[in-house]
């Protein structure tokens, strides 16, 4: 009896602390809050240059990641679906990293329109928009509100049904 108390004892603690550690974990951005990154040109781009009326991602990606690649080669695979949407790659690395990156795993979303390679010089995305590893990525409507967030790549098809439920209602 005092062994299977000690069991339950320990699975009941073991329980606990993955729900506490769980618990602790910021939940994404539910709406886009202020924020400082920087364009190439070493110009600050902050959330009054987002444009209004347009579906917003943003992926925040490492160079190094192998889980970033395949996000990329999806969106690659994918640009078509959505060159309607405002579209912003943020890493924490140099940009020559990040430009070296984007022209091997993404090479269709070279000199696009609308997308923006931001460097976040002084971490603030993370601590902003609260992203759980790499690569994240949020999609928000025009009101700056979050549709979606996934941090996994497997999952970038829910991410095309709401670009393409959001901008064909």
């Amino acid at each position: 009896m005092l062994r299977f108390q000690r069991n339950i004892f320990l699975i009941l603690s073991l329980l606990m602390m993955a729900a506490m550690a769980d618990a602790q974990l910021p939940a994404p951005a539910k709406s886009i809050p202020d924020f400082q990154l920087y364009q190439f040109n070493g110009q600050p781009f902050v959330r009054n240059n987002l444009p209004k009326n347009k579906l917003l991602f943003f992926i925040f990606f490492d160079v190094t990641c192998d889980h970033c690649q395949h996000a990329f080669r999806e969106i690659n695979a994918h640009y078509n679906a959505m060159k309607g949407v405002a579209m912003y790659l943020i890493s924490l690395d140099s940009e020559a990293g990040m430009a070296n990156f984007i022209t091997r795993f993404a090479p269709n979303l070279v000199g696009k329109p609308n997308i923006t390679l931001l460097r976040d010089v002084q971490n603030q995305f993370i601590q902003h928009f609260a992203p759980r590893k790499y690569p994240s990525m949020f999609l928000y409507n025009a009101k700056r509100q979050l549709l979606l967030y996934d941090d996994e790549p497997e999952h970038f098809q829910q991410f095309l049904q709401a670009i393409h439920s959001n901008t064909h209602a």
